[in-house]
């Protein structure tokens, strides 16, 4: 089984705080989120994180060393999928060095890591991405960066924060439901796609 998420934010107080999350520190809501994927996402299961699995505000901020390896404490596979703030490791611990950083994520526990991915469940054609901008054209886009600004539906596809989905990741079946109710429904209604 496939899941997806994005934007947790591990170890991250600003986080918890603007988002409001319901957790009285870090500490707790990486515990909970751990404790609750777990239930969720088995071994031989891949979850793709589609950006933020870390925070980095830059150089200096070496929390990120501690976050990733959280990928250890989950039964599930991960794939991880760039977003700002890994691009930010990047660019201040890796010598923008995308390669080296995909590495060294391998060697410590992830199962692999993509700028961008495109990829086919049951049969329809999706395209992670961290970036609303990055979506592409012809393909149903999951994808994270906004939090909760932006909602969860847009024409071009899904925003799957997890801060949408009661922390809870998207399996694949949750997928294809959003993806029956924007065919029935969002796609055909004026008032949705007036905004975009």
């Amino acid at each position: 089984m496939q899941y997806f998420s994005s934007d947790i934010h591990f170890d991250d107080n600003e986080t918890l705080k603007n988002d409001n999350r319901p957790f009285k520190s870090p500490k707790e809501f990486d515990k909970f989120l751990i404790k609750l994927w777990n239930k969720q996402a088995k071994r031989g299961d891949v979850i793709y994180v589609v950006g933020d699995f870390i925070d980095c505000d830059g150089e200096g901020f070496d929390s990120w060393k501690k976050t990733l390896l959280y990928v250890n404490k989950l039964k599930a596979d991960v794939v991880l999928i760039m977003g700002n703030n890994e691009d930010r490791v990047v660019k201040y611990y890796f010598d923008n060095d995308f390669e080296a950083f995909r590495k060294y994520c391998i060697d410590i526990g992830f199962k692999e890591v993509y700028k961008n991915l495109d990829i086919n469940i049951n049969g329809k054609e999706f395209h992670l991405t961290h970036k609303l901008i990055n979506t592409k054209e012809g393909k149903i886009n999951l994808f994270g960066h906004s939090h909760r600004s932006l909602g969860l539906y847009t024409p071009v596809g899904f925003n799957i924060g997890c801060d949408l989905n009661h922390f809870r990741l998207y399996s694949e079946e949750d997928i294809e439901k959003l993806i029956s109710m924007k065919e029935k429904y969002w796609d055909k209604d004026k008032n949705l796609n007036m905004r975009f």
